[in-house]
């Protein structure tokens, strides 16, 4: 199975790329009024605007870093696989092919031990239902 590497400070995830739709370069984004300190803002992806969460922000309480490899993985919401959300990750990069039995919980990636996650592992609920379209359309 195929997975893409990132990471958030010092620890690397593994995302399953079927619930990726694609991964973009880091652009400016749009702030979104009032919303939680984790959303960074959104963007016009396919003539649609979608938030944007940077994954560092929610778990560091700093900003991800602007590099090269740092960039938005657009994932298809759980709840509402048409509705799209962006991530902002470190170093998404690289794919893995890995068996997702060798997660237990960790397996071995690139240049560390990576832990498999799925999205709903990453976004805490109450920031899944504020990113609800309907409610970020209205804003």
């Amino acid at each position: 199975m195929l997975f893409l590497h990132f990471q958030i400070g010092n620890d690397s995830f593994a995302l399953a790329t079927d619930q990726i739709v694609e991964i973009v370069p880091l652009v400016d984004l749009q702030k979104v009024r009032q919303a939680p300190e984790a959303v960074a803002g959104s963007f016009e992806y396919r003539g649609c605007f979608i938030p944007v969460v940077d994954l560092c922000a929610l778990e560091l309480n700093r900003p991800t870093l602007r590099r090269l490899s740092t960039r938005i993985i657009v994932v298809r919401r759980p709840a509402d696989p048409t509705a799209l959300i962006g991530l902002i990750a470190e170093n998404a990069t690289e794919v893995l092919r890995l068996d997702p039995a060798e997660f237990a919980p960790f397996a071995q990636g690139p240049h560390s031990l990576v832990q498999r996650v799925e999205l709903e592992d990453l976004l805490p609920s109450a920031l899944l239902a504020f990113l609800d379209p309907e409610l970020v359309d209205s804003q």
